[in-house]
């Protein structure tokens, strides 16, 4: 693992460290946010699936966490700020999730589960169910859109000019799964 890492690392050094300058203004605060992140890279036992997105996601977290702690008067970011809220948005939304995905027919819920919730790869679901890949990529793509169209029947998503989703509008018991 560490050999993986100490690669990831050095190949996204640069980026990264461009990454946190664009948002903490002190190029000492900016390396060691940087060498936070290849401490926490080494401390992983599993190699992520995704080195370049865990890079970024723990980047993003340990910048806000330099603000929480080292500079409590200093504002976020507002691009740091806006995400924290959608993560908010979503870890509520969670609730309501699971029991609309439990809803579903048993053929698109088990491969949901598998490749969206327990992040699986297709192949191996495929494998683990007994079924093709294609008949795996057909399930998990219509489950999740009988997943979007339970979600927004009930909790309509309130999108921000990018097209993302900011917030949930949830009318009390409009579902009676929230």
């Amino acid at each position: 693992m560490q050999q993986v890492a100490a690669k990831a690392f050095s190949q996204y050094q640069s980026e990264l460290l461009a990454f946190i300058g664009r948002k903490v203004s002190h190029k000492e605060d900016a390396q060691d946010i940087l060498s936070a992140v290849f401490v926490k890279l080494l401390q992983q036992s599993d190699a992520p699936d995704s080195p370049i997105a865990w890079l970024y996601q723990v980047t993003k977290n340990t910048i806000i966490d330099y603000y929480r702690t080292r500079r409590p008067n200093d504002e976020l970011p507002q691009d740091l700020v806006a995400e924290s809220k959608e993560e908010s948005a979503f870890s509520e939304m969670s609730v309501c999730m699971k029991p609309m995905v439990m809803a579903l027919d048993e053929k698109y819920r088990d491969v949901l589960l598998l490749s969206d919730i327990e992040a699986m790869k297709q192949k191996v679901v495929a494998e683990r169910l007994n079924l093709s890949l294609s008949a795996v990529k057909s399930r998990v793509l219509r489950g999740r859109e009988l997943l979007a169209a339970s979600l927004v029947s009930c909790c309509a998503p309130v999108l921000n000019a990018k097209g993302k989703v900011d917030d949930f509008l949830s009318p009390k018991n409009r579902c009676g799964k929230c």
